[in-house]
């Protein structure tokens, strides 16, 4: 019972820091329109996310090694969080978007591959290789979850406070 409980909150966990991944995708036309975007440069604020993750996955990831996986994981959900939240408040623009958005693709760099880290090394021999499956199976979960949540609150509450909430989700 007790390897359940600890997959399904990680599990759970992951889905969470995803909730900011997609949010761009869902809110695109609404952010275009906000910031005078053009198209290049609302592709490059969706792929900003993208270019912190793997500035910084192969760090994050290594470091495990060397400092305890769940400091690491708890560091990137605060900064990916935050920057999500900060984006939602303070982003005006073309600048302001991409640089927020690195900062939370850091903030998934620190937390995807560090929390399946900090599991593993929690379970029991045995349980480890469905703790892996389980919890990789999770992503496919959050990233369709973070589109749709981030669209259903656009339309709700508007795209800033979609960021905002996906941010509290981190």
């Amino acid at each position: 019972m007790r390897v359940f409980i600890l997959i399904a909150a990680f599990a759970v966990a992951l889905v969470f820091s995803l909730m900011s991944f997609m949010t761009v995708a869902a809110v695109l036309p609404e952010l275009k329109q906000a910031w005078s975007l053009s198209n290049t440069e609302a592709g490059m604020v969706g792929g900003a996310f993208f270019v912190g993750y793997i500035a910084a996955v192969l760090l994050l990831t290594s470091l495990t090694d060397r400092i305890d996986s769940k400091r690491i994981y708890i560091v990137s959900a605060v900064v990916g969080g935050t920057a999500s939240i900060l984006l939602a408040i303070l982003a005006d623009g073309f600048w302001s978007g991409v640089g927020f958005r690195i900062l939370t693709g850091l903030g998934l760099a620190g937390t995807y591959m560090p929390g399946l880290r900090a599991l593993t090394d929690q379970l029991p021999e045995a349980s480890r290789n469905r703790g892996v499956v389980y919890y990789s199976s999770f992503f496919a979960l959050g990233s369709g979850l973070s589109i749709l949540v981030g669209g259903e609150i656009k339309e709700w509450l508007g795209w800033r406070w979609a960021f905002a909430i996906a941010g509290a989700g981190f």
